[in-house]
């Protein structure tokens, strides 16, 4: 099995092949241009049986590749920059597009249990929309604190309100969308606590369907959820997990806070009984949203039974 790393970037992408011993098979540096991504095709078709790893699979300007790898039967795993930042760190201080791509395709090789990826178009227009909102909604928040850092005199706070206005509403309509969209996939998603339209937008954009994912507790390492352990010799601890994909992360969050805050007590009081044991705060916020995780995979596994 010939394994594909793709390290992708808006102005160019650079694939390093690698066999299962992880040797270089060669490697391709390509503009992200119709011709360039002909070329890529052309490399890795003398390559079988293949594989790809491609780092950040969902991001815009490499999702049209992505696509036509799924469209011609191609597997494809999505790697976490988070994820191939740990090959990075242990193989040195040298870096360039090349041995990106070859710390992508390591990191699917030292980790087999990686979900395939099966980007269907829903998944992608939500994506879209779910990133996008948060990137406008973050903005939101910005504007409005250095509105408030301004004097009540100050002739710039007209020109942030008429801004704060209209990223209101640009966020408030793409809350719609998103709404819409998870009544139509999976309106089930809504009924759970916690989970409000953008949340539930997350989970389906980011998850590409839980079938990908053999038990819950893959589904939690995947959102960066599960702890891990870190050991040598009679010395052994849990820590957080750093990779993981970052947007469902900060969607176990948000369910976590809202719970803590609206369903009477019951996350407050388990959160206290992990706390007596010895945990911090920030560890027992984690098992918390370890066990948020799971039950929102059961939800989505039951929800397309």
């Amino acid at each position: 099995m010939i394994t594909l790393g793709l390290d992708p970037h808006p102005a160019s992408h650079t694939v390093m092949a690698l066999d299962e011993s992880g040797v270089s098979q060669g490697h391709l540096t390509v503009p992200n241009t119709e011709e360039g991504l002909m070329r890529l095709h052309e490399f890795s078709a003398r390559l079988e049986p293949r594989r790809w790893a491609v780092e950040g699979a969902g991001n815009h300007f490499i999702s049209m590749f992505v696509g036509q790898l799924l469209s011609r039967g191609d597997r494809v795993f999505s790697i976490s920059p988070s994820l191939t930042s740990q090959y990075r760190a242990r193989r040195g201080r040298k870096k360039n597009d090349i041995i990106d791509a070859g710390n992508v395709a390591r990191a699917l090789l030292a980790n087999p249990q990686l979900p395939e990826l099966n980007v269907v178009e829903q998944q992608r227009t939500l994506q879209e929309l779910t990133r996008t909102q948060r990137r406008l909604s973050e903005q939101l928040k910005a504007t409005r604190g250095a509105q408030q850092e301004l004097a009540s005199e100050s002739p710039v706070r007209e020109v942030l309100q008429r801004l704060i206005e209209t990223l209101a509403s640009e966020v408030k309509k793409l809350e719609q969308r998103i709404r819409e969209m998870v009544r139509k996939i999976m309106p089930s998603l809504l009924e759970i606590p916690g989970v409000g339209p953008v949340v539930a937008g997350v989970l389906l954009a980011e998850t590409a369907g839980p079938k990908r994912f053999a038990t819950a507790d893959h589904f939690a390492s995947y959102c960066g959820a599960a702890p891990v352990e870190r050991g040598s010799g009679q010395n052994s601890r849990v820590q957080v997990n750093p990779g993981g994909n970052r947007r469902l992360n900060w969607a176990l969050h948000i369910v976590a806070m809202v719970r803590l805050r609206t369903d009477g007590g019951r996350s407050r009081a388990f959160l206290d009984n992990v706390k007596s044991s010895g945990k911090t705060q920030r560890a027992a916020l984690r098992v918390l949203k370890t066990y948020i995780a799971r039950e929102l995979f059961r939800a989505m596994r039951n929800a397309i039974a």
